[in-house]
């Protein structure tokens, strides 16, 4: 039976009473100096001592993971913001000098050479990396920078707006772009910009002071330039800057184009002299799907759609519902945008989103519930390193989830056509996402390595970002609002760097589609024994293992949009 009543169960502790405290440093810190004090006389030895790190860390964050979730749940409570940002200084951050002794004594111990190299080679990578990354005078910059960070959705989740009678958040006003009528779209889009427009002030500070801690951090561990040392701190082992640069001018000759043909047929559909930024999301045939009408329902077909792709992948979706493990509707004081927390001890995630009832809701679900299959799959390794994937390998296990459920959609959309069109959205959506996402990460290259720019400046080679990956979309006496689209984009402010994986990943999850269109269920064997492999191996094999290639170059990405010009004419 699909629908079940079982819940989450937590695994019991193995170095650690259930009891143990670790809101009070004191405490905390004992148990580190504890680990530390351990006698090393053998490899065994030497992995029961990381194995005991890691289920300390495990604890500590599955605290600051709820710290984190109740923040955004309830983004106009300070005392949730408060409480956050209180254990991130005080546990999390003073815990940072200890976990770097424990790697050294890990990475210095004569016993490492007789650990097994298949298992542990690519934990000598992570560890020498992050000793060599660390530097403790960047703690508490850290910890200033997350404080500040927290601002923003507090910022954005706090602005709501009087549309059409009724009181509207950013998100929700959101939802008016899928409208057939072009006033409704055009008067939302504008209220929306303008609300942002009344902030921008306050945002442009905000960022700068996030700049200049972020700055300071490179200058500390020795680097010319925050983009270098993010770069270098995210353990990007597979891939340089300059390789970047390629994927951007890869999409920029490939895809651009492409997405511009794309948006002329919409163009001539909607019978416009040019196409506005309030109708690049509208369907061109005036169709508005609503895939569900309340949480309940739009769960269960969640649930639905996963047991179809596997059953395990229902029956986990469905066990998070019933351990109440998800927060999936939008409302008022509420940060904005989706995510998947995994909770370290209790082996499960927590998926947070905004549903406001639109077709985008559906991938939000399914992409999450992606990285919620990845966070199971990975629930009993016992190397915290392991349980920690870059995000090219996260990207990848949510955005193919998107596409391999992408035969059950029917669930939402059981109206035949219906069902085509969100297919053909889906597909389409695959690749117009990647000139934004060259935006992004251009823009954050050209921050960074830029510092001492103005906030004019920015605004300005924003825009010029924006004409480059244009995909005939007209701004023509929007020249303001061009210019703060960026500030819509919370990863700029939160999380640095943290986008191009998105682009990397798309392009491996078009990969698995195009295997799964070839292969069958092969394809969805592969992307399990990826998912399970967590960051146990280096991220090109991880690539490996799900079948797929690493790579930006113009031929390949060229192979994937011709894969999916072709699903897309199938369609027609």
């Amino acid at each position: 039976m699909l629908y079940t009543q079982e819940k989450i169960t937590k695994k019991p502790r193995k170095y650690f009473t259930e009891d143990l405290d670790v809101i009070d440093w004191k405490i905390v810190e004992r148990e580190f100096k504890g680990i530390l004090e351990q006698e090393i006389s053998s490899a065994d030895d030497l992995v029961k001592m990381m194995e005991k790190f890691s289920e300390l860390m495990n604890i500590i964050g599955e605290e600051n993971a709820w710290r984190y979730i109740r923040m955004t749940r309830f983004a106009d409570k300070n005392e949730y913001r408060e409480a956050y940002n209180d254990f991130l200084s005080n546990i999390v951050l003073r815990s940072e000098p200890y976990q770097m002794k424990i790697a050294k004594r890990f990475y210095e111990s004569p016993y490492r050479s007789q650990l097994d190299s298949e298992r542990y080679e690519n934990l000598d990578r992570i560890i020498a990396n992050k000793i060599e990354m660390f530097k403790e005078e960047n703690l508490p910059l850290k910890a200033r920078e997350a404080k500040l960070a927290s601002k923003y959705g507090a910022i954005i989740g706090s602005i709501t707006v009087k549309f059409k009678g009724e009181e509207k958040t950013l998100q929700q006003l959101g939802a008016y772009q899928l409208d057939p009528d072009r006033n409704t779209r055009e008067n939302s889009w504008r209220l929306r910009m303008q609300k942002i427009l009344e902030h921008s002030v306050e945002l442009d500070k905000l960022f700068d002071d996030l700049k200049e801690i972020r700055v300071q951090q490179a200058k500390n561990a020795g680097f010319d330039n925050y983009r270098d040392y993010k770069h270098k701190e995210k353990g990007r082992f597979a891939y340089t800057p300059d390789e970047l640069f390629e994927f951007h001018e890869s999409v920029e000759k490939v895809v651009v184009p492409f997405v511009t043909e794309l948006n002329e047929k919409k163009r001539n559909k909607l019978n416009l002299d040019s196409l506005r930024p309030w109708d690049t999301s509208v369907d061109p045939d005036g169709k508005v799907l609503k895939p569900f009408k309340t949480i309940d329902e739009f769960v269960e077909k969640a649930i639905r759609i996963l047991y179809k792709v596997k059953p395990e992948f229902g029956v986990n979706l469905n066990k998070m519902c019933n351990s109440g493990l998800l927060d999936l509707e939008n409302r008022k004081g509420k940060a904005p945008g989706g995510y998947n927390y995994s909770l370290a001890e209790t082996g499960a995630p927590f998926i947070f989103m905004n549903a406001v009832g639109t077709e985008d809701n559906v991938r939000t679900i399914l992409h999450e519930s992606g990285h919620a299959m990845h966070s199971f799959a990975m629930a009993n390794e016992p190397i915290h390193f392991y349980r920690r994937p870059p995000m090219e390998a996260s990207e990848l296990a949510s955005m193919s989830m998107e596409l391999l459920t992408l035969d059950h959609w029917d669930e939402y959309f059981p109206n035949e056509e219906e069902y085509i069109h969100a297919k053909r959205r889906e597909l389409e959506g695959t690749v117009k996402f990647l000139p934004w996402c060259m935006i992004v990460d251009a823009f954050q290259h050209w921050i960074y390595t830029n510092p001492e720019h103005t906030p004019e400046e920015r605004t300005e080679y924003f825009k010029k970002l924006m004409d480059r990956f244009n995909t005939g979309v007209d701004w023509s006496d929007l020249d303001k609002e061009k210019g703060v689209v960026w500030m819509q984009q919370l990863h700029i402010f939160t999380s640095p760097f943290y986008y191009i994986e998105y682009g990397i990943a798309q392009l491996g999850a078009i990969a698995i589609y195009r295997n799964y269109r070839r292969k069958g269920k092969r394809a969805i064997e592969d992307y399990e024994k990826f998912l399970k492999l967590g960051y146990s191996k280096p991220l090109e094999e991880l690539y490996k293992t799900a079948g797929i290639k690493f790579d930006f170059s113009q031929d390949y990405i060229g192979e994937l949009v011709e894969f999916i010009e072709e699903e897309l004419k199938q369609l027609s």
